[in-house]
């Protein structure tokens, strides 16, 4: 007789050959069961789950009723949270920058003075060209009119601001115009009487370098020289377009001054507001060199105020000075800056560029308005086959001459107008490379301007000074200073960075559902890490498993094999 009990320790696989096997067949079973494991977890995970209404889900003491009813309001939820969150997305992928007001003020030490660009209405000396009488001869019958004084006349057609072009006979080309417009101006010291810089005389030759422009020769204090702006391996050498020598060395517009180099530096920056502390300039014009036909019957000088690595452009901006008159412009600076967090955006993004993001071919540095010269000179040699005088050229590019004055003029109301749709194919293509955004450091000067009558004569007779000189002239004064020592700069900040975003998203998951970042570690717990889990422990029992034989009873219905198991044991 066997043994009441006999514990007979066997290997899982050894253990299935004693198995009968019925019911399903394998690959459905397994199915079955990876479903109900599945389901197991998913009542634990909502069972035990800190994320609200999940654990209504389950639990044998629910209606179905009300297990739907949560269901739906965790649907409703989860919809909501995915349209708030898109909006965010949205939101921080189309505008991720935002202007703000900067912390701190910002002190007029820090950044430079601004460059004034003075231009004469007066082009010539009227004992040179004779431009009003010239004029009428040419229209006339275009006789007694010596080819100089004929190549003079063309060349001050194209500074003038009436248009000749009907009177005078085609020319395509005028490659000797700069220097026609050279040789006629008005000498320096003819025009500048007095210079006055942070309270103390100065030699205006010292301030003020010659200027080319689209108005003719002008004079530029404090703009940068043309080897710190311009690329000179890409510009043509047939004169100079900026006289300025000084190197600008010890600044530049996104890294400002260097530490410790004082005032003396260029260019040139004060430490204090007031028109003691500013630039007084005197300027005159001999009445008869002027000339009221070329000028628009105005008399006197245009001024423009802008920053130092700007080429000027007169037409564009523009304050006019007239003869006897005293003018005023108080300075107020306008300066954008670009924080650190914005710079790995992308341009389009955050609408600006820097230096370094933007090659301009004729310029080192990149300024929303030296792009735009750059742009206007390579449409107009599009549509021209040369540009004007004033604009930059490579070597052997043609200056435009009278006959091609209109077509120059054309290109520039086309570009104006190039969000329009108005242009071909061809020259869409070559506008839409121009892509001029503003530089991301940028500088303005906001200009209050004063003016009132200036009776120079009464001072000059009064104490006996300059009265020969300027016997047969006109004078004007010219006064710029800062209105503020301090100023409150611009900034462009993230306005969401990728912090924001998911603070706005777990803001918006917490109000919802309560989900938090545990939450989402909490799912991963339970639907990876604790099914492994439990897999190794099933795993390690099996590999255990204790097979017992249970005793064997006379008369009891075994299987064939069963029977012959508890034979042998026995």
């Amino acid at each position: 007789m066997a043994p009441p009990s006999i514990p007979i320790r066997l290997y899982s696989d050894r253990a299935t050959k004693f198995v009968t096997r019925q019911g399903r067949p394998i690959t459905v079973r397994r199915l079955y069961q990876a479903r109900d494991t599945g389901m197991n977890i998913f009542r634990d995970y909502c069972a035990n789950s800190s994320i609200h209404g999940f654990k209504y889900f389950v639990g044998s003491n629910r209606t179905r009723v009300e297990k739907i009813w949560w269901i739906s309001m965790c649907i409703l939820s989860i919809y909501g949270c995915g349209s708030l969150i898109q909006n965010v997305y949205d939101k921080w992928r189309r505008d991720p920058v935002v202007v703000t007001f900067a912390e701190k003020p910002t002190s007029i030490y820090d950044i430079p003075f601004p460059a004034i660009t003075i231009c004469p209405i007066t082009k010539v000396k009227s004992s040179v060209l004779n431009f009003t009488a010239v004029y009428q001869r040419v229209k006339e019958d275009g006789r007694n009119v010596t080819e100089d004084e004929y190549d003079r006349f063309l060349a001050m057609i194209q500074v003038c601001d009436f248009s000749f072009n009907k009177y005078l006979p085609n020319q395509s080309f005028d490659d000797n115009l700069v220097h026609v417009l050279q040789d006629m101006a008005i000498p320096f010291e003819e025009m500048f009487i007095t210079c006055v810089w942070r309270n103390k005389y100065s030699p205006c030759k010292d301030l003020f370098k010659p200027t080319l422009t689209e108005r003719g020769i002008c004079y530029t204090f404090n703009g940068l020289s043309g080897d710190d702006i311009l690329r000179r391996e890409e510009y043509h050498r047939d004169f100079e377009h900026l006289g300025e020598q000084r190197s600008s060395e010890n600044w530049s517009m996104e890294q400002g001054y260097r530490a410790n180099v004082g005032l003396d530096v260029y260019p040139r920056r004060i430490v204090s507001a007031g028109s003691t502390t500013g630039l007084v300039v005197l300027v005159k014009s001999d009445i008869e060199d002027m000339d009221y036909l070329c000028g628009n019957s105005f008399q006197g000088f245009q001024i423009q105020i802008h920053t130092p690595n700007q080429c000027p452009q007169i037409s564009t901006q523009n304050v006019r000075l007239p003869m006897n008159h005293a003018l005023t412009a108080r300075l107020e600076p306008y300066l954008i800056t670009t924080s650190e967090n914005v710079r790995s955006y992308n341009p389009q993004k955050r609408l600006c560029y820097y230096t370094h993001e933007r090659y301009l071919r004729f310029f080192r540095i990149y300024t929303k308005r030296n792009c735009e010269l750059e742009c206007l000179a390579n449409f107009t040699l599009h549509m021209c086959g040369c540009t004007q005088f004033s604009m930059p050229r490579a070597p052997g590019v043609h200056i435009c001459g009278i006959e091609k004055l209109e077509c120059c003029d054309r290109a520039e109301a086309i570009l104006q107008e190039q969000g329009l749709g108005l242009v071909d194919n061809s020259s869409r293509t070559l506008l839409q490379s121009c892509n001029c955004l503003p530089a991301c450091i940028f500088l303005e000067y906001k200009t209050e301007i004063s003016q009132a009558h200036f009776d120079w004569r009464r001072l000059t007779n009064t104490i006996h000074i300059y009265e020969r000189e300027l016997n047969h002239s006109q004078l004007s004064t010219l006064s710029i200073y800062y209105k503020e020592a301090q100023f409150i700069s611009i900034k462009r900040n993230q306005l969401f960075g990728l912090n924001d975003f998911i603070a706005n998203c777990g803001g918006i998951l917490g109000l919802f559902m309560g989900v938090s970042l545990l939450s989402i570690v909490e799912i991963l717990y339970y639907f990876t890490i604790k099914p492994l889990i439990n897999h190794c422990l099933q795993r390690t029992r099996k590999d255990h498993k204790i097979a017992t034989v249970e005793p064997y009873v006379p008369g009891g219905i075994y299987s064939t094999t069963y029977s012959k198991f508890l034979r042998d044991v026995a």
